[in-house]
């Protein structure tokens, strides 16, 4: 005889199959995004090369498991279940300290000298390789100078440099008595490089704020220090290029327990189901004051993350007209024909720095064995092109072609259905960009 609780257990679990296959096509109730880094998947055409090779399988593979319904509710609840019972972060990149304070692994890798390890760096050899950086430095501020352009390097200090206290003790054990940073920051002020220390200044602040310099969820300056480091870097540049620069007048403190994205980063990229209890922090409103006076110059920005509170705030309305580099790769301007733009992808760089009153470069401490992500020998090399003719930038742009895997490779697959030679669709693509940019600065201009 056949009990009836086998009937209702089979076609519970055939409704639980059903919806999972019915989210998973339709996406019918709506789910919060994973946090972090997602995947994105390129997809792969049907054919007998892919099936061949095995790469049309892997692709169906991975979109299964992207496209599964409910995978975001699955994947928090497992987080949570790790985090709760056996208190495990399942984000390889995050890192508990004391008092529930999250930490980066990539700057505890880089306090801890694990980093400079990694390099095969002895600190002899880093503090050599500093002293040359510096000497570059110098020779690169000459160059700016002969093209009227001042210079300007932020130190940008990171939570474990500020907060080791709070580290885990596994990596509090091993802090080295050598700083990269501090010994960058002796040289700095021994050549008299124009700089600003926000790393001491953060130390010595982060006992008289009144808020934590960075939220306990993330890795980033907490928002509440944005307005302080904007008006900082206002009276730097005043102070440094003459010109006179606005104020910060803070309108809203917004003081509230529902953070922004930055200041709760690390926490979204747990992933889990229930929120850490978080203290109220500012997320202020802030504007520009005294702006009636101001000059308005052209600035230039070379940095990692940490400049982009700054590009979401008023700060960049400060200046007439502002470029970052994100990376030295990734293009954000106020200028739309540059906006979004791969670095490499653009011929006429050395213009841009040439029209910037200001060149500023921010980095952390993780990236001083990228010194400056290799923006001077890159901007010394566009400088000396300075204002290409036609031939020489057609030349530039398939330079950067070639330098651009995808794009060659897209170029050599037109050549084949094109029925001609590389060189020649290189050149023709060139032309093609050459007119394009063209006449795009144009119509911006008009």
């Amino acid at each position: 005889m056949k009990h009836p609780h086998h009937s209702i257990q089979f076609f519970f679990f055939l409704a639980l199959l059903v919806s999972v296959l019915v989210q998973g096509l339709t996406g019918w109730i709506p789910m919060k995004p994973l946090g972090g880094f997602t995947e994105q998947l390129k997809p792969v055409e049907p054919s007998w090369e892919t099936y061949h090779d095995g790469s049309y399988q892997d692709y169906l593979t991975k979109y299964a498991k992207l496209h599964t319904g409910f995978r975001e509710f699955f994947i928090r609840n497992y987080n949570q279940v790790s985090y709760t019972c056996f208190n495990k972060i399942t984000n390889n990149t995050i890192e508990k300290g004391l008092n529930n304070e999250l930490y980066n692994t990539l700057y505890l890798k880089h306090i801890t000298g694990e980093a400079l390890a990694e390099q095969h760096l002895t600190v002899e050899l880093a503090k050599a390789q500093a002293q040359k950086d510096v000497e570059a430095t110098l020779a690169f501020i000459d160059t700016l100078r002969n093209h009227g352009t001042d210079f300007l390097v932020v130190f940008a200090p990171s939570k474990t440099e500020v907060y080791p206290e709070y580290m885990p003790r596994k990596y509090r054990r091993y802090l080295p008595c050598f700083s990269m940073e501090q010994y960058y920051i002796e040289l700095y002020k021994e050549k008299g490089i124009p700089h600003i220390d926000f790393l001491n200044y953060f130390i010595d602040l982060k006992d008289k704020f009144p808020y934590p310099l960075y939220a306990k969820t993330g890795t980033h300056w907490s928002e509440a220090t944005i307005p302080m480091v904007a008006d900082s870097l206002f009276r730097k540049i005043e102070a440094l290029t003459g010109h006179k620069m606005p104020s910060i007048e803070v309108i809203d403190p917004n003081i509230s327990t529902d953070y922004s994205y930055i200041d709760d980063e690390l926490e979204e990229s747990l992933n889990l189901l229930f929120p850490f209890p978080k203290p109220p922090m500012p997320n202020p409103v802030f504007t520009l004051r005294d702006t009636a006076d101001a000059d308005r110059i052209n600035l230039l920005v070379v940095s990692d993350s940490y400049f982009n509170q700054l590009r979401r705030s008023c700060f960049v309305d400060a200046f007439r007209q502002w470029d970052l580099w994100f990376y030295n790769m990734d293009i954000y301007s106020s200028r739309k024909f540059y906006n979004g733009k791969h670095l490499n992808m653009v011929f006429d760089a050395g213009e841009v720095i040439e029209d910037a009153d200001l060149v500023l470069v921010m980095f952390t401490s993780a990236y001083l064995p990228d010194y400056m992500f290799g923006f001077i020998p890159y901007a010394l090399e566009q400088l000396r092109e300075g204002h290409l003719n036609d031939e020489a930038a057609i030349n530039q742009i398939i330079s950067n072609m070639k330098n651009n895997p995808q794009w060659f490779k897209a170029i050599e697959e037109q050549a084949v259905q094109r029925g001609i030679t590389l060189e020649e669709n290189l050149r023709q693509n060139a032309e093609y960009v050459l007119q394009h940019n063209k006449k795009a600065k144009l119509e911006q201009q008009q």
